[in-house]
């Protein structure tokens, strides 16, 4: 069975830039597919990398301003989370992708889902009325995104047998 870790990232101190926190939240308590675990990472910075080994791919999601309406998410390319990072995060995602590329083996598949943030306060630990409205739609594409992973592994293990 081919693993999909959903690695939600964020500071819930910092406004909005605790969205990761609210996705996994929701995310677990969703039917998702076995061969899906759902990891509210935090501000582990480098911390995360055990969690990129033993699975075939993983999924980061995170805020990241990216010029967008807030509330507007997509899926992004890592060198777009490298040039918009913030520091928050003991070094930030981009600076931990960049180390999981540097020295894991085998490495997984990435994808990252990028979430734009309306404001990110230091110590205001609220999500914005923007991003409150955008959590389901988030999520939704999340379990989306597990559903399709989970069937591609299925079609994978059919035609192996």
């Amino acid at each position: 069975m081919q693993v999909l870790r959903i690695l939600c990232f964020g500071n819930t101190l910092h406004c909005d830039d605790g969205i990761g926190s609210a996705i996994a939240s929701r995310l677990k308590a969703s039917a998702l597919p076995e061969c899906v675990e759902v990891f509210d990472v935090g501000i582990a910075g480098l911390n995360a990398m055990p969690l990129f080994e033993n699975c075939s791919k993983v999924l980061v999601v995170d805020a990241a301003d990216l010029a967008l309406s807030p509330g507007s998410f997509r899926f992004v390319k890592r060198s777009e989370i490298y040039a918009t990072e913030h520091d928050d995060h003991m070094g930030g995602v981009g600076y931990l992708l960049q180390a999981v590329e540097a020295v894991s083996q085998p490495k997984p598949k990435i994808d990252i889902l990028a979430i734009q943030p309306e404001r990110i306060q230091r110590f205001e630990p609220q999500l914005s009325i923007a991003l409150l409205d955008a959590l389901e739609a988030v999520v939704d594409t999340l379990v989306e995104y597990a559903g399709l992973h989970a069937l591609v592994n299925q079609n994978v293990q059919e035609l192996s047998s």
